[in-house]
């Protein structure tokens, strides 16, 4: 095991200067730095060669190409994955706490992880899924409207001009999508939670970027189960007041959770969805043909969506709903509900990158700085990605700390032969428990 992305060297060239090395040291000082302590001044602890000064210019000042690296990083990251199946992208956003006023973006605001208001920064990702791999590939600082409404406060934070302008999270995630597709980065899917699939402007946004979705709706979402006609409905003679001027439709909607009330047991398919490290992840399925209606934009059409509902074996898990451009005839329920399931892995890839690879653990406060180090743990989770599809047969349950361990342990020369070969036994076994504690949850149904 050794840490190469030579492939991604071009993106470090400034002018007849290169700062590769500097990028080496900085991934290299993400796996070998105390985890919750990747900071600079513990990276040059522990990476040879690294000083922290030059190591805080490259951070945040030096102009090295960051949106060209990610733009291969994702090109890679898909080659990687097209063997395993379906490839899905995913939206999610992620808080990074931290204190004081003065790093870029930060407020306090919702903080989704933490399910509170706190002091952070928030930042808007994509990744990339296929089977049970995922990996990050590009990202937007989310800035709220006291930081765009105070230009001198952005620019001392080193925001670009073109990105001194409002966007929500959702818009910002458009952005990224359609960077992506304009780029050739080939997706068959696209999912993400509530925030993106309540209202319009986000779905609409990828039906015109010719995408597909599935994204999460609330329970109060209001369907129509027939097409409504969407009309100024006609005066009634005789009858006084005022003409109506506003569009309604022609029939009534309802909501998502009352018609999923309405549902018999003999209305859902039990679907087995995927293997997890606890049994299979199975649910009763549901799909149907229903309509949407966007109010608030004067559309004088309804549109056309599949409704699918997962429904969980156990009562105390929550019914989840989601609104597809999908036709419901165009793919099977086993389908709808794998590409709705996949949500899952972004919030894996959020926590084994925070955990193991120092995603919330920089020390910058500028707008580039939080950019080119985003960028770079997204290349440290890469190389744990290969790492784990190379290694699948001989070691399926190779984590990112697996990963993360060794690669410090061999590398870094933190270890010597002796203690590196007792690393291995020691995640061996660490494994083969696991392999007995995860196939309790299966018997004879195992897995393919």
């Amino acid at each position: 095991m050794s840490l190469h992305f030579y492939e991604y060297d071009p993106y470090f060239q400034v002018g007849r200067k290169t700062q590769k090395d500097k990028a080496h040291q900085y991934v290299k000082g993400l796996f070998c730095a105390e985890r919750g302590k990747r900071n600079m001044e513990r990276m040059v602890e522990e990476v040879n060669g690294s000083d922290y000064e030059s190591l805080q210019h490259f951070i945040s000042d030096s102009p090295w190409d960051t949106d060209g690296l990610m733009q291969h990083l994702a090109h890679s990251v898909r080659r990687d994955l097209q063997p395993l199946g379906l490839i899905g992208c995913t939206v999610d956003e992620k808080a990074h706490v931290k204190k004081g006023k003065k790093s870029v973006g930060v407020a306090r605001q919702y903080a989704g992880n933490l399910g509170k208001v706190e002091n952070c920064q928030v930042s808007v990702h994509l990744s990339l899924c296929a089977d049970r791999y995922a990996n990050l590939v590009n990202h937007r600082l989310y800035l709220p409207r006291e930081w765009i409404d105070d230009v001198e406060r952005c620019r001392k934070a080193g925001v670009p001009e073109d990105r001194m302008a409002f966007k929500t999270k959702p818009g910002l995630g458009l952005e990224m999508a359609s960077a992506l597709i304009d780029n050739g980065v080939h997706f068959d899917y696209i999912n993400g939670d509530g925030l993106y699939g309540n209202g319009y402007a986000f779905s609409k946004g990828l039906d015109s970027l010719g995408a597909r979705y599935v994204l999460d709706v609330h329970s109060d979402q209001r369907v129509f189960l027939q097409k409504p006609v969407i009309e100024v409905p006609t005066s009634e003679p005789g009858k006084r007041g005022r003409k109506p001027i506003r569009l309604k439709p022609g029939v009534s909607g309802i909501t998502v959770s009352e018609y999923t009330s309405s549902l018999r047991k003999s209305d859902y398919t039990e679907v087995r969805i995927r293997p997890t490290t606890k049994g299979w992840l199975t649910a009763h399925i549901h799909v149907v043909r229903v309509w949407v209606w966007d109010e608030k934009a004067g559309d004088t059409e309804a549109i056309e969506q599949t409704l699918v509902i997962r429904k969980p074996l156990r009562k105390k898990n929550r019914i989840k709903y989601s609104l597809s451009n999908i036709g419901v005839d165009h793919q099977s329920i086993e389908t709808f509900a794998f590409m709705q399931a996949q949500r899952f892995w972004i919030e894996k890839c959020f926590k084994d990158d925070s955990h193991d690879l120092g995603m919330s653990d920089y020390q910058v406060r500028s707008y580039k700085g939080f950019c080119n180090h985003m960028a770079l743990t997204c290349v440290a989770m890469h190389f744990v990605l290969r790492q784990r599809l190379a290694g699948v047969k001989k070691y399926p349950l190779l984590s990112y700390n697996d990963v993360r361990v060794l690669f410090a342990a061999e590398i870094m020369g933190k270890y010597d032969n002796k203690l590196f070969d007792n690393r291995i036994k020691q995640m061996k076994k660490r494994h083969q428990q696991r392999v007995r504690d995860i196939m309790r949850y299966y018997k004879s149904d195992l897995p393919k």
